[in-house]
């Protein structure tokens, strides 16, 4: 839109020369002139003295912008702390504002990002896991760090003693507590420990873990598994070893009504209750004497005793098996050596259409020249129910007339 000059100066309302810059009287620019022309009220004259200060006010506001729009056209930016080159010694308006006013830029947000994120996510898995450490420690778990007192233990003797592999196996004593220090996985609501001694009577080195042999049968008929266990059997011939067996168990369940299953679910299995001198004559090896005569590779062979047991040497009977080992006197009246070969090969125990191979034999292969007496042995494994047998000396390649039998009864 056009802007019309006025025709009187609105500062000291003299008359204005078009081509002058300003008022020829008071000097007024000729941009504070349009300013305040656009501004006046149409109901005033510019010859109001209250008006006319008013706007000497707006003038010298407009005084001060238009100078500061020049002075960024002209006058560079000065430095904090430098003063002006100006003739004047006057400050600028920008740096009068640079002083009065302390620019500081807005700060930043700064997001925390993947890998902040997974840092306080460690840290607080961490502090968490510290803390679920320390309330475990003080409600009694046996953990590093945290000194425990042991509980009250209760001990029990039992000496009840069964034969497992061939190696005789006594539950010395057992002990029940609300938890036991030095077990690793100790439960807090109530703990019994078995110790018992190993004692190998076999001609054979016997390992095995109570680990995968032993379970504990409570009052309600529920099973349970060992928590923990000291150290795995391994006894030489002749040697001893003593064993500890934890189990978790309520100590509102008392030891003369639990009962330890001793074997694997896959072996005949000896259920021993936790009393004093319980009842275990049903697992002890039965014997029986015999007088059965036969002829076989021209000796003179006597069947001269039986044993059923659930174990032999190193190894238990299966699950509802035992063992049948048979006891034989050899004697040689040929004038020269007999070599029958292993017992292995030609002896077998025969029971109800069924036919059992050896599985341990401590039969000579061969029979010296005035050999009497010469005795040995031979193990079968039979089911539990079985009591008829026959032990037959089968013929041997070459002599299909040789052989020799004789029944016998197990109880």
């Amino acid at each position: 839109m056009t802007q019309v000059i006025p025709r009187y100066c609105p500062r000291c309302g003299a008359p204005i020369v078009t081509s002058s810059g300003n008022c020829a009287t008071c000097g007024l620019p000729m941009e504070a002139m349009l300013f305040r022309d656009q501004h006046k009220p149409p109901e005033q004259t510019i010859h109001n003295p209250e008006y006319l200060q008013e706007i000497d006010q707006e003038a010298t506001h407009h005084d001060l912008y238009v100078q500061h729009d020049n002075q960024l056209d002209t006058v560079p930016t000065l430095q904090v702390g430098q003063q002006s080159n100006s003739p004047s010694g006057t400050q600028s308006f920008m740096e009068r504002g640079e002083q009065n006013y302390t620019y500081s830029p807005a700060p930043k947000k700064r997001s925390v990002g993947r890998r902040g994120f997974m840092l306080l996510l460690v840290a607080l898995l961490l502090v968490l896991g510290a803390i679920a450490y320390a309330v475990a420690g003080f409600l009694g778990a046996a953990l590093p760090g945290f000194v425990m007192t042991q509980p009250p233990v209760t001990t029990t003797v039992i000496n009840s003693s069964v034969l497992y592999a061939g190696v005789d196996v006594t539950i010395l004593n057992v002990q029940q507590s609300q938890s036991f220090v030095k077990d690793p996985n100790t439960s807090t609501n109530g703990m019994v420990r078995l110790n018992l001694r190993e004692r190998n009577l076999t001609d054979v080195k016997v390992v095995w873990s109570y680990a995968t042999i032993a379970r504990l049968i409570l009052p309600d008929k529920s099973i349970v598994n060992p928590t923990y266990v000291n150290s795995v059997v391994s006894v030489v011939p002749g040697a001893s070893q003593t064993s500890v067996v934890d189990f978790a168990v309520s100590s509102n369940d008392s030891v003369n009504q639990l009962t330890l299953a001793l074997g694997a679910t896959n072996e005949a299995q000896m259920l021993i209750p936790l009393m004093h001198n319980a009842n275990l004559s049903k697992y002890h090896p039965e014997a029986i004497n015999l007088n059965g005569q036969m002829q076989y590779f021209g000796l003179n062979w006597t069947l001269t005793s039986a044993i059923s047991s659930l174990s032999i040497e190193g190894q238990q009977a299966a699950k509802g098996m035992r063992y049948i080992t048979v006891t034989l006197k050899v004697d040689n009246t040929l004038s020269q050596v007999a070599i029958t070969g292993s017992s292995f090969e030609y002896m077998r125990l025969q029971y109800s259409n069924h036919t059992a191979l050896p599985k341990h034999t401590t039969i000579p292969v061969a029979f010296d020249v005035g050999a009497a007496g010469v005795t040995g042995s031979v193990s079968f494994q039979v089911p539990q129910s079985i009591k008829s047998f026959t032990l037959v000396l089968e013929p041997q390649k070459g002599d299909s007339g040789d052989q020799g039998s004789t029944d016998f009864q197990m109880p």
